[in-house]
């Protein structure tokens, strides 16, 4: 068995021993027929008695939870156990023949309940199961919450942000400086480590202002759903862009005073 988006090496050192255990599971169990066959199908379960298991020979079989594809199975992996324990469980199916041997849920018990030994392997296959899974969905929530986000360049003089233009990303200036310019005059610097253009994502409004480097610049851009996710599950992050923002509020101010004193 394996995950459909690439999974780590502890995964697979856990799916490796999952295949040895299924062995030594159905090994001392006598299957309930004889090995068949299943063309290409979309629920390889439609015609299987409810308390059976089925033990994939020869083929992969893919796994959907909810419409998406999680896992591949392959030869020796044991499918259906959720659901011959009255469990919810998704859908097998196959794009290619694949031949499977079934075993009856009750002859699997009956095993377990006449050999400690037996029973033990069983223990061992559900502990191994429950880990491979927790890693899969740490996996999963690690690449659901990390966002995709790209490095861009910039040389100095170069526009980076421009006002008016639909807000669609978020920025995180790593290295060089940067000037806001509204209307053709310079009302803040951005330096180094320091987040900007979250303002419009926020307020849905065309950029207020422009952003020009002021020296060449590396930037980390984020489109804004996965900056808006991002910070739904990190909200500390929201927390720095406000202090950020207040700061620069009370720059704005003292620069607006400043002119006003000037022009009286």
């Amino acid at each position: 068995m394996y995950l459909s988006t690439k999974q780590s090496e502890l995964m697979s050192e856990l799916a490796a021993k999952l295949a040895a255990l299924t062995e030594l599971i159905c090994a001392p169990v006598a299957p309930a027929d004889a090995p068949f066959q299943v063309a290409a199908s979309d629920d390889l379960f439609v015609d299987i008695a409810p308390n059976r298991l089925l033990r994939l020979v020869e083929g992969r079989v893919d796994y959907h939870l909810h419409g998406k594809l999680v896992m591949h199975f392959e030869a020796g992996d044991l499918l259906g156990l959720a659901r011959a324990l009255n469990l919810p469980q998704g859908q097998f199916s196959c794009s290619q023949p694949v031949e499977l041997l079934a075993y009856e849920r009750d002859a699997l018990v009956e095993q377990a309940n006449n050999d400690l030994k037996y029973l033990r392997n069983w223990t061992h296959y559900l502990v191994c199961s429950s880990s491979y899974f927790e890693q899969a969905m740490s996996q999963e929530l690690r690449g659901e919450f990390q966002p995709s986000a790209g490095f861009l360049h910039f040389h100095s003089g170069e526009i980076i942000i421009r006002q008016g233009d639909t807000a669609d990303r978020v920025y995180t200036l790593l290295e060089g400086s940067a000037d806001a310019v509204c209307d053709g005059v310079t009302v803040g610097q951005i330096h180094a480590n320091e987040i900007f253009g979250a303002l419009a994502v926020f307020t849905r409004q065309p950029r207020m202002a422009s952003v020009v480097a002021t020296s060449d610049c590396t930037l980390l851009a984020v489109r804004k759903e996965e900056f808006i996710t991002l910070i739904e599950h990190q909200p500390q992050i929201c927390m720095g862009l406000i202090e950020e923002m207040a700061a620069k509020i009370n720059q704005l101010n003292g620069q607006l005073l400043q002119l006003k004193s000037s022009e009286s």
